[in-house]
């Protein structure tokens, strides 16, 4: 039992990093979605990280004592475990990247079957966050339709490139 709690532990944690790369192998041929698809991955991020700062809630398994104390001295990451930690939990930044993720493959590839493994990673990666107190289900809700947001965008933003403008063509043949 601790064996499978470890793994759903790990699969959860690192299925947005799964995700990514599982999305640049898809995406490897296309170039101009790939592009807008890595571009996505940034702002996604940058986007939690303001969120973040913007509304400083603290995750449920954080101290509030120590959360306050870090506040008022300007800490916003501490080390857990020898890794940076964020104190701040609203939006999560897990539900975020696996639905950001999610939301562009199906849109770039109207594919069943992968937005079927999608969804199970990214339900996994959720419910991993609420289970191990890392977040609150509605922090964990909050993250994932902003990912589904910004990835609705950035596929949008990424198409509306592909396609370009439109010209007439001049007529090689006609008179001036």
């Amino acid at each position: 039992m601790d064996l499978l709690l470890s793994l759903f532990n790990d699969f959860g944690g690192y299925g947005p990093i799964l995700l990514l790369f599982l999305s640049w192998f898809l995406l490897w041929n296309n170039s101009n979605l790939f592009f807008y698809y890595t571009l996505g991955v940034f702002i996604d991020n940058i986007t939690n990280l303001i969120l973040k700062g913007i509304l400083q809630q603290p995750r449920p398994n954080e101290d509030l004592k120590k959360f306050q104390l870090a506040l008022t001295h300007g800490k916003r990451f501490i080390f857990k475990n020898g890794m940076p930690h964020d104190i701040f939990g609203m939006p999560s930044g897990h539900s975020q990247s696996s639905l950001y993720s999610t939301t562009f493959i199906y849109l770039a590839l109207r594919e069943k079957k992968w937005l079927y493994i999608y969804l199970l990673i990214s339900l996994i990666t959720m419910s991993q966050r609420v289970s191990f107190n890392y977040h609150t289900i509605i922090q964990v809700i909050a993250g994932a339709s902003i990912g589904i947001g910004v990835g609705y965008l950035m596929y949008n933003f990424g198409r509306e490139k592909i396609k370009g403008k439109i010209e007439e063509k001049p007529d090689d043949n006609g008179p001036i």
